[in-house]
């Protein structure tokens, strides 16, 4: 099941909402993601680390990230690549957050591009927000989580 939550920017009223983890809807979306990995949708190195390594696994679980130019957030799939830990698995088919923690070791990670160009950063939203580390993309002032949480599928 995913999980969301609204945050707001109390000085200018910008609002951003955040859609987390995954739904039911996973074991199609993993897949498309591999089939568009193994075509190069997410370039060469992702392609080859597929080829390479048939017992790959990729994190489609949805994230936040902040653009690291512009201050831009957006929910984006995590898309980190994984070997499992034991090498004698043959193939990891889909796996879940749970596993990836526990039987998996992450070889990469995805390089996410903001439309401004700049390189976005995955960030624990909840984590930032509690520190007050979250700064509004617009006037730069701290954003706060507001009442509303959302739960899809």
């Amino acid at each position: 099941m995913g999980n969301g939550f609204k945050i707001r920017c109390e000085k200018c009223g910008y609002e951003f909402t955040a859609m987390l983890g995954v739904g039911m809807m996973f074991p199609t979306l993993y897949d498309e993601t591999v089939s568009e990995i193994k075509k190069g949708k997410y370039g060469e190195e992702y392609k080859k680390f597929f080829e390479d390594n048939p017992n790959a696994a990729v994190n489609c679980e949805r994230v936040t990230a902040v653009c690291n130019k512009c201050g831009k957030l957006d929910s984006v799939m995590d898309l980190s690549l994984y070997l499992p830990k034991d090498a004698s698995v043959k193939n990891a088919g889909y796996v879940m957050e749970e596993e990836f923690e526990s039987d998996f070791k992450k070889c990469m990670e995805y390089d996410h591009k903001c439309s401004c160009g700049g390189s976005m950063e995955i960030i624990d939203l909840l984590f930032k927000l509690a520190a007050r580390k979250v700064k509004c993309p617009k006037c730069k002032s701290n954003m706060q989580l507001t009442p509303e949480l959302i739960n899809w599928d």
